[in-house]
C-alpha cells in the first residue's frame, strides 16, 4: 500500500542536547508549547518569560534588554484605565504606574540575563512578519495594548531586515554566552487574522530569513511549521479554532524535535521517564494490596535509578506518601 501522508525527515544539526543543557524559550505561543515540553520531560529551561512575542524585531529587542542590562525604554510605556503597561513587553506584565512597571521589567530582565548566560540553547520562535510602528517615534512594537489602530503603520519586514536585525543581536548574545547554540521556529499556528494569504506571505520571509541565518555557525532551523503544513496536513490535527495545533500534533512535533536534536543518552533516559510517568498514573483498586505496594516499591527504584540525571525529587516524595510501612 501506497504511503498515505508525506513524512517529514528533520534535519540533525551540527549539536546534540542533553539533559545537562539548560534551555531558554522565547517568541510567540508555540514557544510556550515547546517550552512545557521541556519541563514535562525535566529539562532546566526558561520558557517564554516575557511573555508570548511575534515578530522578530521585538523578540530581538528583548534579547537587547537582557544582554546589554539597560533601563527599560521611557518611551514605550502607556497608561490604560487604572494600569500601566509597556509596548515592548506582553499585557501580563503590568503595574499600577510607571515606576513600578519600570522596577518591575528591570528585575525581569536583570534576571533572565543571568539566565541567557548560563543557557546553552536558544530556542527562538518567530510568528509573524508583520509589525506595527508606532507613527509618532517610528518604534516598532511587540503589543499595541489596545491603542487605537490609528497611531501604528503596519508594515512586512523584509527577510534582509530579520537577517541584519538577528546578527546585531547574536554578536551581543555570544559576548555574554560564547558557546550558545541557537535554534530558530517559525510558528506553525497561522495568523489568519492577517488573512490566508499575507499569513503564507509573513511565514515566506520568516523561513527565508532563518535560511539565511541557519549558513552561520552555532544556528539551526527546527521545521516546526513545515511539519504542521506538510507532515500532518491535516484538519484533525487543529483545534476547534483551526489556527492552533492539538495536543497530539504538539506531541508529534516534539517527537520529532527529541529525534533530531536529543543525544542517545537522553533519549533513552526519557523513553525510561514516558514509562515511570504511565506507571505515576496508574489508579489501583486497591491502595493498600500487596501487589500495589510492589508496584510502588518497583517504581520507586526506577525513579531512583534516574534521579542522578534528572529532578524526580517531588514524584519520589509523592510515591513514598503512598506506600505503607
Amino acid at each position: 500500500m501506497k504511503p498515505l501522508r508525506t513524512e517529514l525527515f528533520v534535519k540533525k544539526p551540527d549539536f546534540t542536547i542533553s539533559l545537562r543543557d539548560p534551555i531558554f524559550t522565547l517568541g510567540s505561543c508555540f514557544a510556550d508549547a515547546m517550552g512545557q515540553q521541556l519541563v514535562a520531560n525535566k529539562f532546566s529551561v526558561q520558557v517564554n518569560p516575557f511573555g508570548t512575542v511575534y515578530n522578530p524585531v521585538s523578540i530581538h529587542r528583548l534579547l537587547r534588554y537582557c544582554v546589554d542590562d539597560t533601563n527599560i525604554d521611557n518611551t514605550g510605556f502607556l497608561q490604560r484605565d487604572d494600569f500601566c503597561l509597556h509596548h515592548d513587553f506582553h499585557s501580563t506584565h503590568v503595574a499600577a504606574d510607571q515606576e513600578a512597571l519600570a522596577k518591575q521589567l528591570q528585575q525581569l530582565v536583570h534576571a533572565q540575563r543571568t539566565h541567557l548566560a548560563q543557557s546553552n540553547i536558544l530556542v527562538l520562535t518567530y510568528g509573524t512578519a508583520f509589525v506595527y510602528r508606532r507613527n509618532d517615534n517610528g518604534q516598532i512594537v511587540a503589543n499595541c495594548h489596545k491603542v487605537p489602530a490609528a497611531q501604528f503603520t503596519k508594515q512586512l519586514l523584509t527577510a534582509e531586515e530579520m537577517v541584519q536585525d538577528f546578527r546585531s543581536i547574536k554578536d551581543k548574545l555570544k559576548s555574554i554566552n560564547p558557546t550558545l547554540k541557537v535554534i530558530l521556529t517559525a510558528s506553525p499556528v497561522r495568523h489568519i487574522k492577517d488573512g490566508l494569504e499575507e499569513n503564507t506571505l509573513s511565514k515566506s520571509i520568516l523561513r527565508v530569513g532563518c535560511h539565511a541565518l541557519t549558513q552561520e555557525k552555532d544556528v539551526a532551523y527546527f521545521p516546526a511549521y513545515e511539519l504542521m503544513m506538510d507532515d500532518l496536513r491535516d484538519y484533525r490535527f487543529y483545534k476547534t479554532d483551526r489556527i492552533h495545533p492539538t495536543e497530539e500534533a504538539e506531541e508529534y512535533i516534539w517527537e520529532k524535535f527529541t529525534e533530531a536534536y536529543l543525544d542517545e543518552r537522553t533519549k533513552t533516559l526519557l523513553q525510561e521517564w514516558h514509562e515511570i510517568k504511565s506507571a505515576l498514573h496508574h489508579k489501583p483498586f486497591q491502595p493498600a494490596s500487596i501487589a500495589h505496594q510492589q508496584f510502588l516499591q518497583k517504581t520507586l527504584l526506577r525513579l531512583q535509578g534516574i534521579a542522578d540525571h534528572m529532578d524526580v525529587r517531588d514524584e519520589i516524595a509523592e510515591l513514598q506518601s503512598k506506600m505503607y510501612a
